[in-house]
């Protein structure tokens, strides 16, 4: 009998995993990249760090309770 490596099938789970991962984003990332604009905004009218900091905060705390919020401006 030949002994074979497990090594191969490792990686080759690995690999379609991180492609599955890569392919379907979580509905948490999707949360947070549908609130980033309003930071953006936040960005282009130089408003201070604080309130962009906050405004962060707020999405990240959002997204985690629930993944259809969406911050107001």
């Amino acid at each position: 009998m030949k002994k074979f490596s497990v090594w191969p099938g490792v990686l080759i789970v690995c690999f379609i995993a991180i492609t599955i991962l890569t392919i379907f984003p979580s509905k948490h990332k999707q949360c947070i990249d549908r609130n980033r604009i309003v930071i953006e905004k936040l960005q282009e009218a130089n408003a201070d760090r604080e309130t962009i900091k906050n405004k962060g905060y707020e999405i990240g705390i959002g997204c985690r309770a629930n993944t259809d919020f969406n911050l107001t401006e």
